[in-house]
């Protein structure tokens, strides 16, 4: 990544927190109705950034599936995998691994390695049926 790259991340992430913070807590509470969250999880997400959980779909592409078809077929799945891929630790050892192509390196620590397990299972015998 490079230094104005680094520099936009983090003045979107600073400007994400500052917006959250200026709510007051009806709006706050309002807020994290409106996405189906509790307001301390919706606090950790901002946190992390507008790019959290961005290698999710590189994984899933990765792994043999289709991001954009598994929206439309299992949307409660893939927003439930993309809050936790969003709030996940491990994601920069995540990116660097995906980057270098190891796929199955990222499903042995992946806290969604079993539901992409369980996805691919079900595209494997859709297409077998």
């Amino acid at each position: 990544m490079d230094l104005m790259t680094t520099i936009w991340n983090w003045r979107s992430s600073r400007k994400a927190r500052h917006e959250l913070n200026a709510l007051d807590a009806d709006e706050l509470a309002a807020l994290a109705r409106d996405v189906g969250l509790p307001l301390e999880q919706l606090a950790r997400l901002t946190a992390r950034g507008v790019h959290a959980g961005e290698e999710m779909p590189r994984l899933l592409r990765g792994a043999g599936l289709v991001p954009e078809r598994l929206e439309r077929t299992h949307p409660d799945v893939m927003r439930d995998m993309s809050i936790v891929c969003s709030g996940c630790a491990t994601a920069s050892r995540c990116r660097r691994d995906l980057d270098r192509g190891w796929v199955p390196v990222v499903q042995r620590y992946c806290p969604n390695a079993e539901t992409i397990k369980a996805l691919r299972a079900e595209r494997c015998h859709a297409v077998s049926s």
